[in-house]
């Protein structure tokens, strides 16, 4: 019997990535989108630095945060590993052979003794020869490999371990070259070396063609030496494979000193003991070089550990470091292109796992899943917002700010008390004269069978009329006065600002739609703006003062026109006028600072604007970003003149208070 299915489900822990859909990348860039408008920068910036996918609950890591992942791990394997015991490991090993013959010579010295005299004096010569040629071995590794390589050893350990030392080292050199030789090699014959010099000339032959814009046979090439070299399918893999494994050997010799270099490298050499083979190898290295330049080339690395590593190990973290650097190139890369798709993913998994691939892919989904939802288009020349996405954003700044009211423990926006109406409700009433005739035909039939009873026909009594309870909705029109200077900006309070302009403009055109919205920003000077348009960043010009007067005065022009029952200028600063306007006089007209006093000409005629406008019956309600007490006594004196009301919040409060205070106000339940 086939076992059930079973699931595992646990909390988010972070590593989980998430599938992210057209809402989640339009969150991740909003605030940016409200910073500057400039999609462009938004979508670098996530590519770049990631970010929460709050409807999964899990982080997007970016771009920068895969290659600090990766730079962290190169930089462990630094602090981790020590290269310089390489060539003295390997001295170590050959002394230690050395010496091991030397007792053998000796053991069979004592032996002589008891041998005929004719034997014990050819063998004393034997052996003395063997003392002379083992003292004259030169110091370094290199030159000692060569001559014991030519070296008749009489000590069967010894020539076993040298042996085995031999094999080793040849398995890890040209086993780094050729990946088919890794395992199975004992010696390297004459036979292997005559296979091995022609299998090069070969490749050299197919490179040169290539040189030259001609087509080799590589499948003639793959049939009498693919089996040194498996998984590779075309010339271009093999190429690849070839210049990343020569990359690794010269990272290795360019990350030691030049004495261990120079050492290692004679070891190199005495273990091909074919000068031809030599010259082919390094005609190889030249023809990849020739073909690839931008290939992967070696390159020193500094290592500060003390772990010791052989040569296998050392070229094998050779070559995985040469893919750790290719790979940071590859992200550095798309962070400056904005493009995820030049990253490798084969080698991202390889490195830094399956969970790290998976984000990059998520990282390539962004554009296309916008493109898909009809978020973002094409122009010709860039890409920019469209009206459904800006619509969305919108209303994700209502849903924000009606989530911090959440957590305000602003509940309840609404007084339940029952009456007269306009905009009906869901429940019912009974009718009194003057209610508006909006039936509940059901309930009012229901009324009518309860009092007389069931069967036909049924009489009706205006005691039986059941009707809708209605709400009366005031029609409002409303200014957003919105500052620009300097000091908005560093707060973080214009960004809450334009935050809160839309999430308002969302909330009337869906609640609202009678209601009007509209949008002035001012510094030094004042202008009205679509709100639509706060995404786009040309009309931002900060600083050069606070010219409150004149953001009112144009408030104050754009209601005057304006029929609605409520007319309010929401004002959303963190200073007190600083420059005003002047009143065109004799033909012209311009702006001025004032003259340096708190209380000076800029306030004063910032308060004649407030009075015209309480005139015009204007209420100004005003949210102030800052608390000292100079700036209170200014909002105080605005209130007493224009019985607005006036809030001090500070960044991260402001959509809160603002759209309660324009709830609170809009609806009266009679």
């Amino acid at each position: 019997m086939r076992s059930a299915l079973r699931y595992r489900y646990s909390r988010w822990d972070g590593t989980q990535v998430p599938s992210l859909t057209a809402d989640d990348v339009l969150d991740l860039m909003a605030d940016d989108l409200l910073d500057s408008g400039d999609l462009r920068r938004a979508l670098e910036r996530l590519l770049a630095g990631g970010g929460l996918a709050r409807s999964s609950g899990g982080r997007l890591e970016g771009l920068r945060g895969l290659l600090e992942r990766l730079r962290a791990m190169r930089d462990q394997q630094f602090q981790e590993h020590d290269l310089r015991s390489l060539v003295n490991d390997l001295r170590d090993r050959l002394n230690d052979i050395v010496q091991q013959e030397r007792s053998g010579l000796q053991g069979r010295q004592e032996q002589s003794a008891t041998a005929p005299e004719g034997a014990r004096e050819a063998l004393e010569q034997v052996l003395a020869r063997k003392q002379a040629y083992l003292d004259a071995l030169p110091p370094d590794p290199g030159g000692m490999l060569t001559a014991l390589n030519d070296y008749e050893f009489m000590d069967d350990g010894a020539r076993e371990a040298f042996q085995e030392l031999l094999r080793e080292l040849q398995q890890q050199f040209l086993g780094n070259l050729f990946q088919g030789l890794q395992e199975g090699m004992q010696r390297l014959t004459p036979e292997d070396l005559s296979r091995l010099r022609e299998m090069t000339q070969a490749l050299n032959r197919l490179l040169e063609q290539r040189l030259r814009g001609e087509e080799g046979d590589f499948a003639d090439f793959m049939a009498r030496f693919g089996d040194l070299f498996p998984g590779v399918e075309s010339l271009d893999d093999l190429m690849s494979q070839m210049q990343r494994q020569t990359a690794a050997m010269d990272s290795l010799l360019q990350s030691l000193g030049p004495t261990q270099r120079r050492a290692l490298q004679e070891m190199l050499d005495a273990l091909l003991q074919d000068d031809r083979l030599r010259a082919d190898l390094a005609r190889l290295g030249a023809l990849l070089q020739r073909l690839n330049p931008d290939g992967p080339r070696g390159q020193g690395f500094l290592f500060s550990g003390d772990e010791p590593l052989a040569l296998g190990e050392a070229l094998r973290l050779m070559g995985h470091l040469g893919d750790m650097e290719r790979l940071d190139r590859q992200l550095s890369q798309a962070m400056r292109e904005l493009d995820p798709s030049v990253v490798d993913r084969r080698l991202m998994e390889e490195l830094l796992g399956r969970e790290a691939m998976e984000m990059l892919e998520e990282l390539q989904r962004i554009t296309q899943v916008m493109e898909e939802a009809g978020f973002i288009r094409d122009t010709g020349r860039d890409i920019e917002l469209t009206p459904k996405a800006i619509r969305a954003l919108g209303n994700k700044a209502l849903r924000d700010i009606f989530a911090e009211i959440h957590k305000s423990r602003f509940a309840n926006h609404d007084a339940k008390n029952a009456g007269l109406g306009l905009e009906r409700e869901e429940d019912t009433k009974l009718y009194e004269f003057g209610d508006p005739f909006h039936v509940d035909i059901q309930a009012t039939l229901r009324n009518a069978l309860l009092r007389n009873g069931t069967g036909t026909p049924v009489v009706l009594s205006p005691a039986d009329l059941e009707v809708y309870r209605t709400r009366f909705l005031t029609q409002a029109a409303t200014v957003i006065l919105l500052d620009m200077s300097y000091s908005m900006v560093g707060t973080g309070a214009f960004r809450e600002g334009k935050k809160v302009a839309f999430a308002l403009n969302s909330l009337i055109k869906a609640q609202f739609p009678k209601d009007a919205l509209f949008l002035v920003v001012f510094s030094y000077y004042a202008r009205e703006l679509d709100p639509l348009r706060l995404l786009q960043s040309d009309w931002v010009e900060y600083g050069g003062g606070t010219n409150i007067q004149e953001g009112l005065q144009t408030a104050r022009k754009i209601l005057r026109g304006n029929r609605a029952d409520t007319k309010q200028i929401i004002l959303i600063t963190d200073g007190y006028p600083t420059t005003f306007t002047e009143e065109r006089r004799e033909g012209w007209s311009g702006s001025f600072r004032s003259p340096g006093r708190r209380t000076g000409q800029a306030v004063e005629e910032t308060l004649k604007e407030v009075k015209r406008c309480t005139q015009d019956d204007i209420t100004i309600n005003t949210f102030m970003m800052a608390r000292d007490s100079v700036l209170v006594d200014f909002v105080h004196e605005m209130m007493r003149m224009n019985r607005g009301r006036a809030f001090f919040a500070r960044p991260g409060q402001l959509g809160s208070y603002l759209l309660v205070d324009y709830l609170r106000n809009k609806r009266k339940v009679i």
